[in-house]
């Protein structure tokens, strides 16, 4: 008569769950720089609820991460997840890519870990004289901020430009096609911050001269 080892159903431990789930809503939420009070505007569950899932005292249902999850453009694992939290993260340039730019050419250099959700962007944006780089025209409204370092540069937003100098900066927001281009003798540099607005404003553009 032949027997058959039973092996225990794996524990889980609801604290460490809750704890970790909480820890990374909070997380998301504040880089969102979101109220409790917006969080539950966009996801549908309610204020005390998720004040209870961050604080780690409930564990949340598959309903309510996903909810939680829409509104955060993220997927329901990222929840679960427990590698978000370097807080030192160093990042060099490509082997592949140039000291000095060729004539035309441009470059928009990520300085951010790709992620999941409505993240800002983070960019150093090189261009060689005569050279032009442009965005895509993306489906939802976004926040872009440019800041030269070196060189001039000229921001095109559909018909109108805009004449960057030395340390000038812009703020655009809208779907707009947006195109940047160095009219200038010596390589233009610029840092860019796009980031990802959830209703669609009217479009604005604040230069300084």
């Amino acid at each position: 008569m032949s027997s058959s080892l039973e092996l225990p159903p794996p524990t889980v431990n609801d604290g460490a769950v809750s704890t970790l789930v909480g820890h990374n809503l909070r997380r998301l939420r504040k880089q969102h720089r979101w109220s409790l009070e917006e969080l539950a505007l966009y996801s549908g569950v309610s204020r005390a609820m998720l004040g209870q899932i961050e604080q780690g005292k409930s564990v949340p249902s598959i309903r309510t991460l996903w909810q939680a999850a829409q509104a955060l453009g993220v997927s329901v694992s990222w929840f679960l997840e427990s590698q978000h939290d370097a807080s030192v993260l160093l990042i060099k340039p490509a082997k592949d890519q140039a000291t000095v730019l060729g004539p035309g050419d441009g470059e928009l250099r990520a300085l951010h870990m790709p992620t999941e959700g409505h993240r800002d962007e983070f960019y150093e944006l090189r261009l060689a004289p005569g050279a032009r780089l442009s965005l895509t025209t993306p489906a939802k409204s976004r926040r872009i901020n440019v800041a030269v370092s070196e060189g001039t540069l000229e921001v095109l937003v559909d018909e109108a430009s805009y004449q960057l100098g030395l340390r000038d900066a812009l703020q655009f927001e809208g779907t707009d096609a947006l195109t940047w281009r160095n009219t200038g003798l010596i390589e233009a540099k610029a840092f860019v911050v796009i980031k990802p607005l959830l209703h669609q404003n009217q479009s604005t553009v604040l230069a300084r001269a």
